[in-house]
């Protein structure tokens, strides 16, 4: 069978048996539709627009994050709060989003006062989160909110910390 649709298709060459056998297992399989993708994923590897991550195709030259810091500077793992870093972001960014939309001014200016309230009103969703789980209520007294924004000139990044709000 397999030698006859290779005859169909057009191929003078004799078939090594290994070829053979190979085909005539992928006849047999139930998998045929993931074999062949499978063999042509790994054919067109990671290429744009075949790639698995068309996120990575490009990058920004900017990035920011945001992250706690005890009253020494020292960062303070989210963990104590039974929270995520990544949900700590996603609190601060809506919430800096929100106040963008409703503030007027200067770009630098709103920028400013927005990041301000949205790191106040993180240490406001921990402070309540807080008041779920007592055990961590002593670990509030001199938090921090700490923006780091990373920038990339002339091949070189650049750091620059910032302290948005600090718990009293």
């Amino acid at each position: 069978m397999v030698r006859h649709i290779l005859e169909v298709i057009g191929c003078k060459r004799p078939v090594p048996l290994r070829l053979a056998a190979a085909l005539g297992w992928l006849k047999r399989t139930r998998f045929k539709c993931l074999f062949v993708m499978t063999l042509l994923c790994l054919g067109l590897r990671e290429n744009y627009p075949f790639s698995n991550f068309p996120m990575y195709s490009s990058f920004n030259s900017r990035t920011s994050l945001v992250y706690l810091t005890d009253a020494q500077g020292t960062p303070f793992s989210t963990m104590g709060f039974d929270l995520l870093n990544s949900t700590l972001n996603k609190i601060f960014y809506g919430w800096r989003r929100a106040e963008l939309k409703k503030t007027a001014g200067s770009s630098t200016a709103r920028v400013a006062l927005a990041e301000h309230t949205a790191g106040e009103a993180l240490l406001r969703y921990i402070d309540r989160h807080a008041s779920v789980h007592p055990q961590i209520r002593n670990l509030l007294h001199g938090l921090r909110v700490q923006h780091l924004t990373i920038r990339l000139e002339a091949h070189e990044l650049v750091l620059q910390t910032q302290t948005l709000a600090t718990h009293e």
